[in-house]
């Protein structure tokens, strides 16, 4: 009866808790969701309030585990008569029981099509961190749960301790648990797995690490041109983004008529596109835009390779072999020619370049270059 006791009180702190955090964090879903996509923790974003099977939640965990990367195919059997060694999620299953992130049930048996249940989430989660059995007396659930709840690892999830999870409830308990610090450490758990993943001045998690080093682009796509034909992998199974926010493919090829272009990076793994219009792209330091080149501009000391450009009567240094040649004389770029560009603002006004014909202040750098040419 106590046990049953401790387990409601505990239950009624973390509903109260849940109430004032799910308002305040509901606007950071796609974000979150974001994060775990490019962590390939998760796949995809479809159907985001399915319950998770048990064999799902493995695949989720291990990723987010110091194990991600030695998951061994060739290694699969378990010891579980309901788990077969050909189940996509076997290996999975094995690393998560090894690891005591997840148990089993007595007979031998995993349960893989069970459903997740909260108080599973829970342990699992703070198994990540570093927590085990002997850190709690009494009863484990209950004490886990009030951990739980007092880490803040349960914001943006409405459950009860015995309700089955979403996949959506699993994105929100693994993002948390990503910028928690764990049990023997002062600093955020996700970055000690992940080493391009950071914590913001907000306490949020700064993924712009992973999408950099995952992201392959940028390419540009012009009006009259299809995505599904450049993207390399089946575009009705990808998440797409423009500008941060999920749009079907619909969507962006009407944005793409609108606007005539649009700049896209994807990344594979996840099968996740990220399209930007005219403004910031991947960083706010960082910027797409259209223009006419006015001059072409090359140092005394070299006359072959330029060293700024002056587009739409703004200037801009030049990075890069490769951006040089294309606005050099055997380069596609010439004076008159209208191209998109991304470059990197300066951090401060002010900045000044002494190549070319005098002193002058620039706008940035530009990194990557292409002729615009849209004749209709």
């Amino acid at each position: 009866m106590k046990k049953i006791i401790a387990i409601l009180l505990t239950v009624n702190i973390c509903v109260l808790n849940v109430i004032n955090i799910f308002a305040a964090t509901t606007a950071g879903q796609e974000m979150r969701t974001q994060v775990l996509y490019l962590a390939d923790i998760i796949t995809n974003d479809n159907f985001m309030n399915d319950f998770v099977t048990r064999a799902e939640f493995s695949r989720m965990i291990v990723k987010a585990s110091k194990y991600k990367d030695s998951v061994s195919y060739y290694d699969a059997t378990t010891a579980f008569s309901d788990v077969d060694n050909a189940n996509e999620f076997a290996p999975y299953i094995k690393v998560a029981t090894k690891e005591n992130y997840m148990t089993s049930y007595l007979g031998g048996l995993f349960k893989p099509l069970e459903y997740m249940t909260y108080k599973d989430l829970t342990r699992a989660c703070l198994a990540l961190l570093g927590y085990e059995n002997s850190d709690f007396t009494g009863s484990q659930i209950a004490g886990r749960y009030e951990l739980f709840c007092s880490l803040k690892m349960n914001d943006n999830i409405d459950k009860g301790i015995n309700d089955f999870v979403t996949k959506k409830d699993c994105v929100n308990a693994i993002y948390n648990t990503l910028k928690t610090k764990s049990k023997d450490s002062n600093s955020a758990y996700g970055t000690s797995v992940f080493k391009d993943l950071s914590v913001n001045s907000d306490g949020d998690l700064n993924a712009t690490g992973l999408t950099k080093t995952k992201l392959e682009g940028p390419f540009i796509l012009k009006r009259g041109e299809a995505l599904n034909l450049a993207i390399p992998f089946d575009i009705t199974t990808a998440n797409i983004f423009i500008n941060g926010t999920s749009q079907t493919l619909e969507q962006t090829m009407r944005e793409l008529n609108d606007m005539g272009y649009l700049v896209y990076y994807y990344n594979k793994t996840t099968k996740t596109i990220y399209v930007y219009k005219e403004g910031t792209t991947l960083e706010s330091s960082t910027l797409v835009k259209k223009g006419y080149v006015n001059h072409i501009y090359y140092s005394a000391s070299d006359t072959i390779t330029p060293t700024r450009v002056q587009i739409d009567l703004a200037y801009y240094t030049l990075s890069g072999s490769d951006v040089k040649f294309a606005f050099s004389y055997a380069g596609t770029i010439h004076v008159g020619d209208q191209i998109i560009f991304i470059y990197t603002k300066n951090e401060s006004t002010g900045d000044t370049d002494d190549s070319g014909d005098g002193v002058v202040e620039t706008e940035g750098t530009i990194t990557n270059a292409y002729l615009y040419n849209l004749n209709y």
